[in-house]
């Protein structure tokens, strides 16, 4: 299953609003307010500096790393990488670099204490068999991962016992009106999300667990976590953050493959879960935290989805330069209703019309139907429509 069919307007409405009681928060407001994408375009690309320049060269250059709410793991981590150092990085205060990842620090424990508490939800937690949760993968691993990790301090933190995420309120800030729809809005989502089909497929997976099956988990964890030793993933890469990765992505989905019968179903179901978890409460609900509403853009030639990939492709001008992978957008055609999240771009040379920036973007399936209309659009004077 595609983690974007199985989303439906109940979800999105819920993390809708719980967003929203998020960027409501003194802290979320501080700290939106020193990202380039929240700056005015003249004050972007070559106009900006300190902490908005470092976050706009580290996008540059580790698009896929920067997660909106992990700023606070990610950029010291890729500091530490050589292979961006000697990229013209730009010079900021270290006191002034320390104090803002402070900040970001405070809405990655948000964030995390929220994901986790949201785990806490599925069936058998906090025992949970699948093999993903080995030590050292992608889904664990304490260096660079592309994935939202599950800490093992969250399985003794007894969070399937707690009415809403803890310390969220006051690591952001919040005041006790603020603190009370952060909490009800954290329980909508929860709701909604155990009528989820990954849900429901993952109680399904766990009540089907034979002894075999669950004898079968335990070794593939028993493998992984020889496979994903120290000594094993310095032998494939010592230092590069990258292929160190791609190493354990690789040797994961090969030990997970490697299953049979309801062993599979069930590793397949919990990493159903974890994907829909890392597209809706992780990638797209950090967009709407620190980003807000997404913008209304002109596009043309657009590529319509085929059945069971919701990608849709399109090229959009003047304001293409300034989109980014991961950016939310609702685009201007009939024949998509639902909002869609930007996963690459290109630059193609046109001899008629020149440099066309092409973008393909996830369409989110029945964010029209959840989401308010769009207010902020974006025109395209240049637009051939």
């Amino acid at each position: 299953m595609n983690p974007g069919e199985d989303t439906s307007p109940e979800l999105w409405s819920a993390i809708w609003r719980l967003a929203d009681a998020w960027s409501q928060t003194p802290v979320v407001q501080e700290f939106a307010a020193t990202l380039p994408r929240n700056l005015p375009l003249h004050e972007r690309g070559d106009k900006a500096v300190g902490i908005p320049a470092l976050v706009e060269h580290l996008e540059g250059h580790a698009r896929m790393m920067m997660k909106p709410l992990m700023y606070a793991s990610r950029i010291p981590a890729l500091l530490d990488q050589p292979l961006l150092a000697g990229f013209g990085m730009p010079v900021v205060d270290q006191g002034e670099l320390d104090k803002w990842l402070q900040m970001a620090a405070k809405l990655e424990g948000a964030h995390w204490s929220t994901l986790g508490w949201l785990r806490s939800s599925l069936a058998g937690y906090p025992i949970l068999r699948a093999p993903q949760l080995a030590p050292s993968t992608p889904l664990t691993t304490g260096e660079m991962t592309l994935r939202y990790i599950w800490r093992k301090q969250e399985f003794a933190s007894g969070l399937n016992q707690r009415a809403a995420p803890p310390s969220v309120p006051d690591l952001l800030g919040a005041d006790s009106m603020g603190a009370s729809q952060l909490d009800q809005a954290a329980r909508e989502v929860s709701q909604a999300l155990t009528k989820s089909q990954a849900w429901v497929d993952f109680d399904a997976a766990l009540a089907a667990l034979d002894e075999d099956a669950k004898a079968a988990l335990r070794a593939a964890r028993r493998e992984l976590k020889e496979r994903l030793s120290a000594d094993a993933v310095d032998d494939h890469e010592p230092n590069l953050a990258l292929p160190r990765a791609e190493y354990r992505s690789h040797t994961m989905n090969e030990v997970v493959e490697s299953l049979l019968g309801p062993a599979r179903v069930y590793a397949d179901a919990f990493g159903e879960v974890d994907r829909l978890l890392d597209l809706t409460m992780g990638d797209i609900f950090g967009e709407l935290v620190l980003f807000g509403e997404p913008w209304q853009i002109s596009v043309f030639n657009v590529e319509t989805p085929v059945p069971g990939e919701p990608i849709v492709g399109f090229e959009t001008k003047p304001i293409g330069p300034f989109l980014a992978t991961g950016q939310i957008l609702w685009l201007t055609t009939q024949a998509i209703a639902d909002a869609a999240r930007i996963e690459s771009h290109t630059m193609n040379m046109d001899q008629v019309e020149g440099m066309q920036d092409r973008f393909e973007a996830r369409i989110l399936v029945n964010t029209g139907e959840a989401w308010p209309a769009p207010t902020t659009q974006i025109s395209s004077k240049d637009d051939p429509q």
